[in-house]
């Protein structure tokens, strides 16, 4: 699924955005805002009406993280734009800095086998099968709005390896805990090697971290990568934005992925001359051949206590009294503390 503008460039001047937020919440939509300035754009994501996290990303590259639930904007002279996308795709938005590089840093990439879609709407067994038969290489993956929680990775529609909570998990059967109505799944096609190369990347070894201001002089690294024929996994990160990943098996070049906001695509990015940009080389060791292994979904009920969340009204009047215990920075621990455990001010369980 692509995303879907539902406002486009629209003029601050002329629009109440207070009023925008104030839809997306009520319709439950899940996408992002877009509110661009001259030297800036910020960003707002909302999962099913909830906002989740914003950002602030300079001309320059620079990254800032903003107070969604407070956010005015710097100045009437902008545009806004709504994009609705899979909850999947805003994941990948948020987490796209994630290094060193996991198995999460990939997702969104490939055919669309099953569009994302809420757990409880799909008969998993029914899916693992026609997984199974259709032959695929590509990989399965659950998120909730917390972030991704599960990645399975198939070759020729067999299960052989499960990632989870920074682990990898090979040739053992694995159950996996489900909330089917909180949790949704996609799977996605690639090429044969990627999913060997993500259910190898618990061997990612650092070879070499460097800047660079030009095409070729990164050539030079591609260069070492053919004479050493090493299997690496060389992460651009370029200073304007964008992170760029290109896969090696035994020296030979087999996929470059570009990292654009909420997708990643097969292709390359534009590499500025002149700009500062950084680089880091990892080597791994990819297994060419993996034992089949038995996965198994189960769901568990949520406890009265897990489902139970504060008042509104009331987090809101702890957030006041911590900011004016803590001083001028605490607004921005807060957000940051929200943050990290998941939360936003209208979901704060008890």
């Amino acid at each position: 699924m692509e995303r879907v503008a539902l406002y486009k460039e629209l003029s601050l001047e002329t629009v109440d955005l207070r009023k925008l937020f104030e839809e997306v919440i009520t319709k439950k939509l899940t996408g992002y805002f877009k509110i661009s300035y001259w030297n800036l754009d910020d960003y707002i994501l909302y999962a099913e009406g909830q906002p989740i996290w914003g950002v602030s990303i300079d001309r320059d590259g620079s990254i800032n993280n903003l107070d969604v639930e407070n956010y005015k904007p710097k100045s009437n002279a902008g545009t806004v734009s709504f994009y609705e996308v899979p909850l999947i795709n805003l994941i990948t938005f948020r987490d796209q800095q994630r290094t060193p590089p996991s198995p999460y840093n990939f997702v969104s990439y490939g055919h669309e086998f099953l569009t994302c879609i809420k757990f409880s709407h799909v008969n998993i067994s029914r899916l693992m099968e026609l997984i199974k038969r259709s032959h695929l290489d590509g990989y399965l993956v659950l998120c909730s709005r917390r972030g991704f929680t599960h990645m399975i990775m198939f070759q020729k529609g067999l299960a052989i390896c499960s990632y989870h909570d920074n682990t990898y998990t090979i040739g053992t059967r694995q159950r996996i805990s489900i909330d089917k109505d909180g949790d949704c799944i996609a799977v996605y096609a690639t090429e044969p090697e990627l999913p060997l190369f993500l259910s190898s990347m618990n061997t990612l070894k650092k070879e070499i971290e460097d800047t660079f201001r030009s095409n070729e002089e990164l050539g030079i690294v591609r260069k070492e990568v053919s004479d050493r024929k090493l299997s690496a996994i060389l992460d651009v990160h370029l200073q304007k934005g964008g992170r760029m990943y290109e896969f090696f098996y035994k020296g030979t070049f087999l996929l470059r992925l570009a990292h654009m906001m909420d997708q990643i695509e097969n292709g390359s990015l534009e590499i500025s001359p002149g700009t500062k940009n950084t680089f880091f080389l990892y080597s791994l060791q990819v297994r060419e051949t993996f034992p089949a292994m038995e996965v198994e979904f189960y769901t568990q009920e949520p406890s009265p206590f897990e489902s139970t969340y504060v008042e509104e009204e009331k987090v809101r009047w702890i957030r006041s009294y911590f900011i004016e215990e803590i001083g001028p920075i605490g607004a921005l621990l807060w957000s940051k503390i929200l943050k990290e455990k998941g939360y936003s001010e209208r979901q704060m369980r008890e």
